[in-house]
């Protein structure tokens, strides 16, 4: 004789690929057995990179509070996808970084993770220099959130190591901080396929996997049809039009199983001379979309993006459209400096082209994020939502602006509100509030427990309330 389990109130299977069979809710049962809760989507962090600033009057937008104007630079993200997922925090203060005087660069990258003034500090004839003071966000989070079996993070980085690989290179750090905690970000594709996928097969092992789930998927059908049958009679008439529902929603899932979304290996990334100047986009496409696809597979849940270095030495006029004769200098720092703060009147003609330059250097560096977020939206993370849904994705510089090294007003643009954490579509207005507050913001919607403070207690005073929607 067979032995069949009690029905509950909810039979549900998740299978490999997140759709979830089972009966519906009935009103009919409630009270007499007990509910099955599938389980939540994962929550994704991403930290992405880009040196020297911003033009900041191209940057900023006109207006705080939702549906404001998009600025220049900002206008890649004006998407149906992603313009709903976009939020722009204004007036956040590095002040950490403004405890201690040195070269603004290396004091910039040094505080831009970490929250603390650097160490091991050395004078050079640009200013002190030094290592970062403390563990960073990414590496704190990754530290709270490791589950077995996956990678705690992974740091990709785009020609961050071509130039100086000393503290203008580095964002991450381990416990502790310093020179001997950095945590160097990967330039190169191939390494970062070979650390996230050595261990997921490829897609025939995939495809038989996924055939498996589909076997299994249709022996519950069978199963949760008879459970339908048993229950004839035993149900009232709102309950009994809700079962008629979702039997034709299990036959039309039936016929698509064969069809189902399954974690596969990507193409292995091949790039050629990851340092040279020309590849800098093709290397950043590759490193976007191996991010993507971890996420899909569920390989790593924090990841940082870096592009190039402090002072970077990048060249972008054979990529970024314009017009780049009259412009003074042919590299990303330098042009920097060419620049004047967008507060300055009466510009030069040079640095008026250097400023048209930078504008087109910073909103292509918004399409690449605009680009890694779309590809994250067609991510399913089951129940109507995609992994973009449930990912914060913080774009970071390590000053304000190039040719005043800044730390105040720094320009962070937040995309995705982890699965509603953070409230989504708004430009916030956030004098006042350090970065080390949007620190702990982050890991509270991250799900860390008990996260107070973060990095130099002298510059937290904790979660910033107005962007979270649970306090």
């Amino acid at each position: 004789m067979i032995i069949r389990p009690r029905l509950s109130r909810r039979t549900l299977l998740r299978g490999a690929s997140g759709a979830v069979l089972g009966l519906p809710f009935l009103e009919s049962l409630l009270g007499r057995q007990a509910s099955a809760q599938a389980a939540p989507a994962p929550k994704r962090l991403v930290i992405m990179y880009t040196s020297n600033g911003t033009v900041m009057k191209n940057w900023k937008p006109s207006a705080f509070g939702p549906d404001f104007p998009l600025s220049p630079i900002l206008a890649p993200f004006d998407t149906p996808v992603l313009r709903p997922k976009l939020s722009v925090l204004s007036g956040v203060e590095m002040a950490s970084a403004r405890k201690v005087s040195g070269n603004g660069h290396s004091v910039g990258m040094t505080n831009l993770l970490t929250g603390r003034p650097f160490k091991e500090v050395e004078s050079t004839e640009f200013g002190d220099v030094g290592w970062g003071g403390g563990i960073s966000i990414d590496q704190e989070i990754a530290r709270q959130t490791k589950l077995e079996g996956k990678l705690p993070s992974i740091e990709l980085g785009v020609q961050s190591q071509r130039e100086y690989r000393n503290f203008y290179s580095y964002i991450s750090y381990a416990e502790g901080g310093g020179s001997e905690s950095a945590v160097a970000s990967d330039d190169n594709p191939k390494n970062a396929y070979l650390r996230l996928f050595s261990n997921v097969p490829d897609s025939v092992d995939a495809r038989a996997e996924l055939e498996r789930a589909i076997n299994q998927r249709r022996s519950v059908i069978d199963f949760v049809a008879e459970d339908f049958s048993a229950l004839q009679g035993r149900l009232g008439k709102a309950d009994q039009e809700r079962l008629d529902q979702h039997v034709t929603l299990l036959r039309d899932l039936e016929g698509r199983l064969g069809i189902g979304p399954f974690c596969g290996k990507p193409t292995e990334p091949n790039v050629a001379e990851v340092q040279q100047n020309g590849n800098f986009p093709i290397v950043g496409k590759a490193q976007m979309d191996l991010l993507s696809a971890a996420f899909a597979c569920d390989l790593t849940r924090v990841a940082t993006l870096q592009w190039a270095t402090a002072q970077a030495g990048t060249r972008f006029e054979d990529w970024v459209p314009g017009d780049w004769s009259g412009v003074p200098e042919n590299y990303h720092h330098g042009i920097s400096h060419a620049a004047a703060p967008s507060s300055q009147g009466n510009l030069s003609g040079d640095q008026s082209s250097a400023m048209d330059a930078l504008t087109r250097i910073n909103t292509w560096f918004s399409e690449q994020l605009a680009y890694l977020a779309t590809q994250l939206s067609k991510i399913d993370d089951g129940d109507g939502q995609t992994a973009l849904d449930n990912t914060a994705i913080l774009w970071v510089t390590e000053v304000s602006e190039g040719p005043d090294h800044k730390f105040t007003n720094m320009p962070y643009v937040l995309l995705g509100d982890l699965g509603g954490a953070f409230k989504s579509a708004q430009h916030f207005n956030l004098e006042g509030q350090t970065h080390n507050n949007l620190f702990v913001s982050l890991g509270r919607a991250m799900g860390l427990s008990g996260f107070q403070t973060f990095g130099d207690p002298e510059f937290c005073t904790g979660a910033i309330d107005s962007i979270l929607t649970q306090v």
